[in-house]
């Protein structure tokens, strides 16, 4: 699905913190959507846990900078880190590039608290009008 330029692929999960969860294999990729990027133009940092980290719910997973702040990304479920996107710790800025293949990092967890790519567009539609309203006065 598409909002204005931002597009949001139907086989993914989506978080209100502009992370995508997609399910492969018997683990759960995360990455930052298309709208995430385009907030986060510019990522020059990427903190990335450790393989077998337990990461519990809310606290974080990965921080990332970009040229203006600093940004993290939780879960809303308990997790243990079973891959990394290692072409991260040089690269960070490949996210930037195609933020849809470029996961992060691969969790175990009960995917829960989520939105559908439904959901996702109906929140995110309504984030960028009051964005720009907000914007505009």
């Amino acid at each position: 699905m598409k909002i204005e330029e931002f597009e949001f692929p139907e086989d993914r999960y989506y978080l209100k913190n502009h992370a995508w969860l997609k399910e492969s294999n018997d683990s759960i990729q995360v990455g930052i959507t298309s709208l995430g990027e385009s907030l986060s133009k510019g990522i020059v940092h990427i903190d990335l846990p450790e393989i077998g980290d337990t990461i519990e719910e809310g606290d974080t997973l990965i921080a990332y900078e970009t040229i203006k702040a600093v940004s993290q990304i939780t879960l809303p479920f308990d997790s243990i880190v079973v891959d990394v996107n290692e072409l991260l710790w040089e690269t960070p800025g490949k996210i930037n590039e195609d933020p849809y293949n470029t996961w992060i990092v691969s969790v175990k967890g009960e995917l829960s608290n989520y939105m559908s790519v439904d959901e996702a567009c109906t929140y995110y539609r309504e984030l960028i009008r009051e964005e720009r309203n907000r914007y505009t006065r």
